[in-house]
């Protein structure tokens, strides 16, 4: 059986929604502003240049470059230096004049990802406040290109799909991220590292895989194959927490999600996630984060 994709459970467990904010073949001075307090998201450009700005910087994007703006960051988008600024909720407002018989000045497509108001996995706190990769640093072969690709003939389309071109960068955002983890050289400990630690991966994978699992730090450390005490170290030095406490603060996560998606009692969550009862659950939960669940989770239903 293939170990599993830890990373894909991570972001899809964050509940990003996308929101296809733009796209479009631009035949004049353009400029927008993107409102980025609890979001992020991605440019793609698929034709032609444009500036970007934010953080007291300026990024010149060329064709098949990609801006990953990870949360956060107000910015805007520009085609000249000197172009008027408007919000990005007047881009459906205003129509540009099609004119067939000339090529676009500049393509482009814009996808936002609306971060939820709820704690997110540390590991997007790692996460840089932008990922630029310029169309240069990726090789032809790389799955990255290839979706660029599909995104720019998807633009020139005449019946383009915005429900394609939604899925297409959802995948981008797992390829971006990926490619930034292959990329970045980080030696400090964390998520970065867990990522390349051997011994440390496999004990995640493994408690993912088994939530309801009634795990002890001796039983997952011989399912792995090495030491209690070498297991402990490696995974306290790198991600800060026993491996005990990272477990059930995951089946916590778990269980609110069921919660708040489905139509289920705290009981049935409870049993579904590795605890004996709700009580035990909620004792636990208590425990960790000071008050009770189902007090925390009515407050965002």
């Amino acid at each position: 059986m293939m170990p599993m994709d830890l990373l894909s459970e991570i972001i899809e467990s964050a509940d990003w929604r996308n929101d296809l904010l733009a796209r479009d073949r631009l035949y004049e001075s353009w400029g927008y502003k993107f409102p980025c307090e609890r979001s992020g998201g991605f440019h793609v450009i698929t034709q032609g240049s444009c500036y970007a700005k934010f953080l007291d910087q300026e990024l010149f994007l060329q064709r098949g470059d990609i801006l990953f703006i990870t949360r956060g960051i107000s910015h805007e988008l520009l085609s000249d230096k000197n172009a008027k600024i408007v919000e990005i909720q007047r881009f459906h407002e205003k129509k540009h004049e099609s004119h067939q018989e000339n090529p676009p000045v500049t393509s482009f497509v814009s996808v936002r990802y609306e971060v939820p108001n709820r704690p997110q996995h540390p590991f997007f706190s790692e996460l840089p406040p932008y990922i630029f990769i310029p169309a240069d640093d990726i090789a032809s072969h790389h799955t990255l290109h290839s979706v660029v690709n599909m995104i720019s003939k998807e633009l020139e389309q005449d019946l383009c799909s915005d429900l394609i071109l939604q899925r297409l960068t959802d995948i981008m955002l797992y390829y971006t991220i990926r490619y930034w983890l292959e990329k970045n050289t980080l030696s400090k400990p964390g998520w970065v590292m867990a990522f390349r630690d051997t011994i440390v991966l496999r004990a995640l994978e493994t408690l993912h895989k088994n939530l309801k699992e009634n795990w002890t730090i001796e039983s997952l450390a011989k399912s792995i194959g090495i030491s209690r005490a070498n297991l402990a170290a490696r995974f306290k030095e790198i991600l800060f927490v026993p491996p005990m406490e990272y477990l059930a603060k995951v089946r916590m996560e778990k269980a609110r999600e069921m919660f708040l998606k489905e139509n289920t009692t705290l009981e049935e969550v409870a049993l579904s996630v590795g605890y004996s009862s709700a009580f035990a659950f909620s004792k636990a939960y208590k425990r960790i984060y000071g008050s009770s669940p189902a007090k925390e989770w009515k407050k965002v239903i």
